[in-house]
């Protein structure tokens, strides 16, 4: 079982990826500000780990700015 894991992780981490592009991707991201808006957002939470309803709100905010 532990040798299988990896190949379990690749798979569901694949499927995840798969998930999010569809559905959200394609919907979502329709110019540059769309994909800069995304690209901050997951930098503030990632490297600068701010909270992620903070994140959503300043988000939300600019998405109804722009």
């Amino acid at each position: 079982m532990q040798r299988a894991m990896p190949g379990i992780n690749s798979a569901v981490v694949g499927l995840l990826l798969a998930a999010f592009y569809n559905p959200v991707w394609t919907t979502s991201i329709r110019n540059g500000f769309d994909f800069s808006l995304a690209a901050i957002a997951f930098l503030l939470l990632v490297s600068w780990k701010w909270s992620s309803w903070l994140v959503a709100l300043l988000a939300a905010a600019a998405g109804m700015i722009h």
